[in-house]
């Protein structure tokens, strides 16, 4: 080898880390903010991988970035705006926006859901759930507590008015779920204050995303681009359930405006937000509708909203 050679070389031992570490440093902290953005929502709203948006960036700009709301400034659903327009019509259809694909179900009979619960550690498919409570179909709904015992539920549930999990982190909750009068309820409440809701079930997850027939404001890219489920309910008293795909080439995924504007484009006064990523999916008539993001290796479950 020439010495021409060897000096060539050399020097592109040391351009070629220069290079990767000028791009790193241009696209992580450079001009392009819209980068950081959706590198940092759809980093932090993804379990396997919040620990890179932490390492990057510090706590409180990644809260400035995605807009955390605390749970007791979460407003409330009045369900006084809803009426019980109700009839037997199930009605199904696609839907597909410029980064991604998903499908809705409208039940315009409220009474037709159901709110099971895993009774085993491991969780069960979402299949499997339709199949054991003789259901049409449904949607996947609470978070998981832990990947290994994925049917152990994180968060708050209520069930007849009583609470069947707890979730202690904090005083507030932001809950959703069916009253007495098959209302959806919305809204950050205390232990104290979801018992007064009478709910027949009820969920703790976030964002709300449609309260009172207003959206409320979501910071650019927010919750970043990622597989989403989610339930809301026009002001006649129909229920929509919601299932983006995401993570593939065929559908990115919704950012949480997205999901949003898919909700409130349908009529929903209120609308929440439910376990997205890997574990959404929808079942219609006895088969998954949807492509969920880890392929044919489904998400367990805690639990599932359904209808029959």
């Amino acid at each position: 080898m020439s010495k021409t050679d060897k000096q060539q070389i050399f020097k592109l031992r040391f351009l070629i880390p220069a290079v990767l570490l000028f791009i790193f440093l241009f696209l992580f902290y450079g001009p392009i903010e819209n980068f950081r953005r959706l590198f940092i929502n759809t980093a932090i709203h993804t379990t396997r991988f919040q620990i890179f948006a932490k390492m990057l960036y510090t706590e409180n700009y990644i809260n400035k970035v995605i807009g955390r709301i605390e749970p007791e400034d979460n407003p409330r659903s009045d369900n006084s705006l809803l009426s019980h327009e109700w009839d037997d019509t199930i009605t199904f259809a696609e839907i597909k926006g410029d980064h991604f694909k998903g499908y809705i179900i409208k039940i315009n009979d409220p009474r037709r859901l159901i709110f099971p619960q895993s009774d085993k550690p491991e969780g069960y498919l979402l299949e499997q759930l339709v199949v054991k409570n003789e259901a049409i179909g449904g949607i996947n709904a609470s978070g998981y507590a832990d990947a290994n015992n994925r049917g152990i539920v994180w968060g708050t549930t209520v069930i007849d008015g009583e609470f069947t999990t707890r979730c202690y982190d904090g005083e507030h909750h932001v809950m959703g779920g069916f009253n007495k009068d098959y209302k959806l309820i919305i809204g950050g409440f205390t232990e104290e204050e979801i018992i007064e809701q009478q709910f027949l079930w009820a969920f703790e997850f976030f964002p709300l995303l449609v309260v009172n027939g207003e959206k409320p404001e979501f910071q650019p890219f927010s919750g970043g681009l990622a597989p989403r489920t989610a339930i809301g309910q026009t002001a006649q008293g129909h229920v929509l359930l919601v299932v983006v795909d995401g993570r593939q080439v065929a559908s990115l995924g919704a950012t949480f405006e997205d999901i949003q504007t898919i909700l409130y484009a349908n009529g929903a006064i209120n609308a929440i937000n439910l376990d997205g990523g890997a574990s959404s999916t929808m079942v219609y008539h006895g088969r998954v509708i949807n492509s969920p993001s880890d392929g044919e290796k489904e998400r367990l479950l805690p639990n599932a909203i359904l209808f029959r």
